[in-house]
């Protein structure tokens, strides 16, 4: 994550993991002969399960199955159910999923894709909207996408929201279905083109937790290989090289699962004639105007300038664009260029 959410602290929409983490642990681990499912469920989870009679008859149906399991498979259920919902112990590698192929096969049969309807049929669309717009609220209303920074967020003042990326792919863990500290809203391009239903924990792997501070702000260092045939106007992907200051299994990690350094690159690439446009108008008004600032002056100034509101419209790619501009004067050999484009 290039940014990450600070929490909220509580929401109306978290009840439903708690809903979850009673049914699994309480009602589905504790089905014995002569005792009815009804009787075990809590007062409010009871209200929906008689309201909906697709969830009493899975909820029923599944209990029946999980009368027959052992002590031991109860107890790997309920352990599997709370070290698959720990995301930030997850994310720092201090525990490791645990998968479905280890449980008693009515979680992947019956449990799982009762679980995932619970996220897309029970949760409605103004539950799932009235958190975007309260979390993006919480965090200073957010113009851009946290994870990669370059595509454009809903605010809260939009009656649409963002995707709600399930971090831990619902399809592999889906005790964390309805978890919303599972669910950071990410852009569509993230989320769905991107990382899709890759899992961020596969072999071994570390990662950042969307909901917990980065251990140091990003800054990204763009070099510009140096070439004789290098263009400034034209630059070409193996010419810019991208370094992160970040805690590097992570960084790589999330670099994987979002294509990061692909996408900017590509950023960096397209912006730059810009870029450069606008410093060499800036160099033609300095000479005009007699003002005597050096290269360096100018080019510190536009990185000041883009320190301010850092994080729209791409101004941390910018910058680091820009910084490496300060270690290229021989751009000014294209001068004459930029000022007739």
């Amino acid at each position: 994550m290039l940014r990450t959410y600070k929490p909220l602290d509580s929401h109306d929409i978290f009840i439903y993991q708690q809903h979850v983490e009673h049914l699994i642990c309480n009602v589905w681990c504790s089905a014995e002969a002569g005792i009815k499912c009804q009787d075990l469920l809590t007062e409010e989870f009871e209200k929906i399960y008689l309201k909906r009679a697709w969830i009493k008859e899975d909820v029923d149906e599944i209990y029946e199955l999980c009368k027959p399991l052992t002590k031991a498979e109860r107890a790997d259920i309920k352990e599997a159910f709370v070290i698959n919902n720990d995301i930030d112990s997850l994310c720092e590698g201090k525990e490791k999923p645990r998968e479905l192929y280890t449980l008693a096969a009515v979680v992947a049969s019956k449990m799982k894709p009762l679980l995932v309807k619970f996220y897309n049929d029970l949760i409605g669309a103004n539950e799932k909207l009235s958190y975007y717009n309260d979390l993006i609220i919480h965090n200073g209303d957010f113009k851009f996408c946290l994870c990669c920074g370059i595509v454009p967020v809903e605010s809260a003042e939009s009656h649409y929201r963002e995707d709600n990326d399930h971090y831990l792919p619902k399809a592999e863990y889906p005790f964390s279905s309805v978890n919303f500290k599972n669910l950071p809203p990410l852009c569509g391009k993230c989320n769905k083109k991107c990382k899709s239903t890759n899992n961020p924990f596969e072999n071994g792997r570390k990662s950042f937790y969307a909901f917990k501070p980065l251990e140091n702000e990003f800054e990204i260092t763009v070099s510009i290989k140096a070439a004789g045939a290098t263009s400034y106007l034209a630059l070409k992907q193996s010419e810019v090289v991208l370094n992160f200051n970040n805690n590097p299994d992570k960084v790589a990690t999330w670099a994987w699962l979002f294509q990061i350094d692909s996408r900017y690159n590509e950023e960096i690439r397209q912006f730059s004639k810009t870029e450069l446009r606008i410093l060499a108008n800036r160099f033609k008004r300095n000479d005009e105007r007699k003002k005597g600032e050096t290269y360096e002056q100018i080019l510190k100034d536009a990185l000041d300038d883009y320190e301010i509101d850092k994080y729209d419209d791409r101004k941390f790619l910018k910058r680091s664009f820009l910084r490496e501009m300060l270690n290229k004067p021989d751009w000014m050999g294209v001068y004459d260029q930029l000022l007739a484009l």
